[in-house]
């Protein structure tokens, strides 16, 4: 997901769109779709047998890597050049978990419902919505940044496709936003992404890729992601510190 580091603020974008917080004015939001962090509602794939090695997660355990997860995606993003907003999907009757940031509650009956209705609501108020999800500790604030970037630069619709056919990012243009990008999907399958990237072709819509990268939601996922946080030295362990103290204390050398 080269990197651009100048800053064009509003290019292209409607002025009304543009929204002041406390400091510049900014024409990009994120909305970081995520959960409570509740036992056996969270990163369920992750619990079994103790046997499984790191995947074998009791429903605490899972419910914590996820707040690990949640709290070092949430610190990362907090330092990028847009106002981020975070999506929560909260049972009806529940109240989202505070958060210095502005919060939404997500609705619609399945995911690409509630990313049209998450980003169509932001696309009022921003010239360019994205949005990511929270089971990726991995997540490079640059290739967010990148994305943005691109869309400031004219491109509709920015994905940063995921190991498993589907995309870790999506930003597009707050006038290029169409139902049918989100609509008809078979979510959670390896087809998710050329499905997509079909519906840009139907729609005359211009697009790019970001980088490959990879959500943690397989024993597999966890294992790899906890071999690499294994050591202090690697830039990965400094990236997302809580995550890398959690697997260290579950797996002490």
């Amino acid at each position: 997901m080269g990197i651009v580091r100048s800053v064009v603020f509003g290019a292209g974008a409607p002025a009304h769109r543009l929204r002041q917080y406390n400091g510049p004015v900014r024409d990009a939001c994120l909305l970081l779709f995520t959960k409570p962090a509740r036992p056996g509602r969270v990163k369920t794939r992750l619990i079994g047998d103790p046997g499984e090695g790191a995947g074998g997660l009791t429903p605490e355990q899972a419910a914590e890597l996820h707040q690990a997860f949640l709290d070092d995606v949430t610190q990362a993003l907090t330092h990028g050049r847009f106002d981020l907003t975070l999506a929560w999907a909260v049972e009806e009757g529940m109240t989202a978990p505070e958060s210095e940031h502005e919060t939404v509650r997500q609705s619609g009956a399945d995911l690409g419902e509630r990313l049209f209705a998450a980003l169509s609501g932001a696309a009022r108020k921003y010239g360019l919505v994205g949005a990511v999800g929270s089971d990726h500790p991995e997540l490079s604030l640059e290739e967010i940044e990148r994305g943005f970037s691109l869309l400031r630069g004219g491109v509709d619709l920015v994905l940063g496709p995921a190991t498993d056919g589907g995309y870790y990012f999506v930003g597009v243009r707050a006038e290029s936003l169409r139902r049918e990008l989100f609509s008809g999907i078979e979510w959670s399958t390896p087809e998710v992404l050329e499905t997509t990237l079909e519906r840009c072709r139907e729609l005359a819509l211009s697009w790019m890729l970001l980088r490959e990268g990879s959500d943690i939601d397989t024993p597999e996922d966890l294992e790899r992601l906890s071999r690499r946080l294994a050591s202090s030295t690697d830039p990965l362990a400094v990236a997302c510190p809580r995550t890398a103290a959690l697997l260290r204390q579950w797996r002490p050398a």
